[in-house]
Order: structure tokens, then sequence, then C-alpha cells
């Protein structure tokens, strides 16, 4: 996938090193372990483009590599990726089901 940096240049991400993507202020970022680049496109389309690769949309402004996923906080509804160093949020009709993915993958779900 190519992203856009800060200085308007472009550069290639792998789809397994892609933690998140997130809408913020109708722009899309992608969250990697590297940094947050813009992508020039919306959450629908990044959902039907990786839907079947093991993305999900978790709430009406991620759609979250499920695959990347630590830990998922029950309490504040938001998932970890990168040893606690980013997170993202679930909406409360996703929390269950992000419960039973990381229960079975023998991950760390709390709360």
């Amino acid at each position: 996938m190519r992203v856009l940096l800060n200085d308007g240049s472009s550069r290639d991400i792998q789809e397994e090193d892609i933690l998140y993507f997130s809408n913020y202020k109708n722009t899309i970022f992608v969250h990697t372990k590297e940094g947050e680049f813009v992508l020039p496109t919306t959450l629908s389309d990044l959902f039907t483009a990786y839907g079947d690769k093991g993305f999900e949309r978790l709430d009406r402004s991620n759609v979250v590599n499920i695959h990347n996923i630590e830990q998922y906080d029950s309490d504040r509804k938001i998932v970890f990726f990168d040893h606690g160093e980013q997170f993202t949020t679930v909406s409360e009709s996703n929390g269950s089901r992000i419960k039973k993915y990381l229960s079975i993958h023998n991950k760390n779900p709390s709360g």
C-alpha cells in the first residue's frame, strides 16, 4: 500500500505492518509501529479492500488489523497494539467479538 508522508513524498507499507486505520477530520491515517501516515481514501473503501484480510471495523472511526491486537480493555473499550504503545477504540457492540477473538487466539482479553 502506498501512503503519503508529511513532506508530500510517498512510501510503500506492507499489510502485516498496519495496526489500524483511523479517520480524523475527514483525513484517513494508517497507523504502524513506525508512525502514522496519510492515505487518500475512505474507511469504507479500506474495509471493502481489506475486510477479507483480517481487518475489521471496530467502530465508526477505525478499521483494525485484528491480527495485530495484543490486548483489549473492556472497561475503557480500547484495543492495544505494539506492547501498549498504541491503541484505538472499540464500539460497545464489538466488545464481545474482540474478547472472543483474543481468547481463541490466546491473546490477552481483559475485563
